[in-house]
């Protein structure tokens, strides 16, 4: 296939590798020579790998670059910031290879040029980002779609991408027109599974275009909110507090996408400069709910009074 032009992370992506997900560029941009930041291609990466030698690990980094193989799936590697090379085995599931693309690559890639990738979602709330961080499971995605349903448009789902204007305002920069929701969060909404994809077949975690709600340029951000389901208790009232001190270094450094091959890559101390920097320049709360209820609406509705009251107006 002729590569094609994507935006996606604040990014401008020439990928060899059809990328449904992502937008597609604008014209003027494509007709700019050498306009891509980051190519995706495909090559056999099978010598190379043999080559580097790596014994039992699956991930290794040397020389700005770092290079992981996933079983079945493929070996892919991400090189100074500006290169993702995929090398998928053969019969492997495509939404699975592009899974990985869109979701460790990339974040890798980010990392690689100084952009700090966060575990979580965003929306935009009165010209301001907020973003929702936590855990596998806890209600991120479910978060966000909620918020949408409330007419906040969607900055980004899975991978928040934070960098710096030019004024060192934080900012938010768009992922792509897609959510991934769990099929309990399917059910809570309302909605059907027959009506939408799986995100690959071996999981039920659906992905959900968002194109009539997604907002597409960046945004500052004014806080960050950690989610902390406590399923085991007895259902109870949506909790929300304050986090401050050095417990906001250590949420930005816990909630870091791939936080394992932030050392593995020598930018730990990168990883510490920029959690400083931003835990200074932003607020940051903690959300927690008991009990395994559908409370996605009634978070809303406590995240929105917390905005509105004037606790978060961005700093």
């Amino acid at each position: 296939m002729l590569p094609m032009y994507y935006e996606a992370y604040g990014l401008l992506w020439l990928s060899h590798i059809l990328m449904p997900e992502l937008q597609i560029a604008p014209l003027d941009v494509k007709e700019k020579p050498d306009a891509a930041e980051v190519q995706i291609e495909s090559h056999d990466l099978t010598e190379l790998w043999e080559k580097w030698d790596v014994g039992s690990d699956n991930f290794v980094a040397r020389d700005g670059c770092l290079f992981f193989r996933i079983e079945d799936t493929g070996l892919f590697l991400m090189e100074h910031g500006q290169r993702i090379v995929v090398s998928p085995v053969f019969g492997a599931d495509e939404k699975k290879v592009r899974l990985f693309i869109l979701g460790t690559c990339m974040s890798v890639i980010m990392m690689q040029r100084g952009i700090l990738p966060l575990h979580g979602s965003a929306v935009v709330i009165d010209g301001w980002a907020y973003a929702f961080v936590g855990h596998s499971g806890a209600g991120k995605s479910t978060l966000s779609a909620a918020l949408a349903a409330q007419g906040y448009p969607l900055l980004t789902d899975d991978v928040v991408a934070l960098s710096w204007d030019a004024g060192g305002r934080a900012i938010v920069s768009p992922g792509y027109p897609q959510q991934k929701l769990w099929q309990p969060s399917l059910e809570g909404f309302g909605m059907k599974q027959q009506d939408y994809a799986t995100v690959h077949a071996e999981i039920t975690k659906y992905a959900i275009p968002v194109q009539h709600y997604f907002h597409q340029s960046a945004v500052p951000l004014a806080g960050i909110y950690e989610l902390v389901p406590q399923p085991d208790h007895e259902p109870g009232p949506v909790q929300l507090k304050e986090v401050s001190g050095l417990e906001r270094l250590h949420l930005i450094c816990s909630h870091t996408f791939r936080s394992g091959l932030v050392r593995r890559q020598g930018l730990a101390q990168w990883l510490f400069e920029t959690a400083s920097r931003l835990s200074a320049s932003v607020e940051f709360s903690r959300l927690s709910r008991t009990g395994s209820n559908f409370t996605a609406f009634e978070m809303v509705e406590r995240i929105i009074h917390h905005i509105r009251k004037g606790v978060h107006t961005g700093i």
